[in-house]
């Protein structure tokens, strides 16, 4: 038995002693930059800018209504009482309109966003296998506080991605 525990500690300790290659990638670092999140963002930026407008649009017609409405605060006129629940039923559909639109662009942020990483962890991992790495972390430069560069695959990553999916 005491043989077996000799040979179960060395045999520990020489796998111990195997070097252990680590890197890490900022995974969201490389999710803009790559082309593909690139052309994402702009498309995500042009849909967002799109709907800012038509909800602009829609604000400046509330505004100049609510400042119709504060000429005539204080009135009991029953037209003025009319505009001003009419003001309040629009600036609620407004807001509901604004959270939905809002739920929308995070939604296709999120599923065009989630496509690229997925392929990205792919090439991440192709990497790590062609590399040797025992370990790849994700971080990012607010979580890091230290890292050799030759460790940071980031630029790797973003290089063979953009070459893998053109």
């Amino acid at each position: 038995m005491l043989m077996a525990a000799l040979a179960v500690t060395l045999g520990g300790s020489s796998l111990a002693q195997a070097e252990a290659l680590v890197g890490y990638v900022d995974l969201q670092k490389a999710i803009l930059t790559v082309n593909e999140g690139k052309r994402a963002r702009a498309q995500l930026k042009k849909t967002f800018e799109a709907k800012q407008s038509s909800l602009s649009e829609r604000e400046k017609v509330l505004k100049e209504l609510k400042d119709k409405l504060d000429a005539t605060a204080g009135s009991s006129d029953p037209a003025v009482l009319e505009q001003q629940a009419e003001f309040q039923k629009k600036l609620m559909e407004l807001q509901q309109v604004f959270m939905k639109e809002q739920q929308e662009l995070q939604k296709l942020e999120q599923k065009e966003l989630s496509a690229i990483t997925t392929k990205m962890r792919q090439t991440i991992a192709e990497i790590g296998k062609a590399g040797g790495y025992t370990l790849i972390l994700e971080v990012n430069e607010n979580r890091l506080l230290f890292g050799q560069d030759h460790l940071d695959l980031t630029n790797e990553v973003i290089r063979k991605y953009n070459a893998q999916y053109k």
